[in-house]
């Protein structure tokens, strides 16, 4: 990945998807501002709503969009995927962790702070996606679902796609328990090789990798997969970390311009 600079604000991209010309996407970074404020998108995350709405405008803006095109799921670590259009109403993005569209001018984007944000492009069909995945989403496999409805939708086929793995918990940083390593047996089968072996039944797992399989099975290339290796634990400086104790969250996202 890279760091690049739009109007005022600093962001990431990856170096995939920063060259197809029918897209524009980014990765904020905590310190995106140049104000010196944390740079968290997350209502939630945040007692002052109004930092929050300015840094979206901010962000809108970098992208070329209304702030109304903007558009965040209500992320709860379940499968709902939204097909997104510009009169798609925030009341249609309640429990939902994946986004998807085909029209231009609409960014559309995840946030995270551990957890899996992965951007799509089908180049062929003209259509995007952005997914949230954390341990829960995987174990759904979220991304394999994804795909599967921009096929039903858009007609996208593995060899019409580019994706990107954003920054995340890495293996090294994330061990899991008992209950963890379970569902990831259930999902993926005893010999998956996601993890490490721990002390008392636990494991570190490897998150990149499994949302990676579930591209390679979709028929996806691997040389057409972008893994940032950016740990949000390692670089906490620059990415919000649950397991660091951070509250706010940075944010990944994509639009077909």
């Amino acid at each position: 990945m890279k760091k690049i600079r739009i109007n005022d604000l600093h962001l990431w991209q990856f170096e995939g998807l920063g060259k197809e010309s029918s897209i524009k996407h980014f990765v904020t970074d905590r310190s995106s501002h140049s104000n010196g404020k944390e740079f968290t998108l997350s209502y939630s995350g945040s007692s002052n709503k109004e930092d929050v709405r300015k840094n979206r405008h901010f962000l809108a803006e970098a992208m070329g969009v209304q702030d109304s095109q903007l558009y965040f799921p209500s992320q709860v670590h379940h499968t709902k995927i939204v097909t997104v259009a510009s009169h798609t109403s925030k009341e249609e993005l309640m429990e939902t962790d994946a986004l998807i569209t085909c029209e231009k001018g609409v960014c559309i984007a995840v946030m995270s702070a551990d957890c899996v944000p992965i951007l799509l492009v089908d180049t062929k069909n003209k259509a995007v996606a952005a997914v949230h995945s954390g341990w829960r989403g995987t174990v759904a496999k979220i991304l394999e679902k994804t795909l599967q409805e921009m096929y039903s939708k858009f007609g996208t086929k593995g060899d019409h796609l580019i994706a990107a793995i954003g920054p995340s918990v890495s293996q090294e940083s994330y061990e899991v328990g008992e209950e963890v390593v379970q569902a990831i047996d259930n999902a993926f089968g005893k010999e998956n090789e996601l993890m490490i072996p721990q002390a008392n039944n636990k494991a570190k797992l490897d998150l990149w990798k499994a949302n990676k399989l579930q591209l390679v099975e979709f028929g996806v290339a691997a040389s057409r997969i972008e893994i940032s290796d950016l740990c949000t634990l390692k670089n906490n400086k620059h990415f919000f970390s649950a397991r660091k104790g951070d509250a706010g969250r940075f944010a990944a996202g994509i639009m077909l311009v």
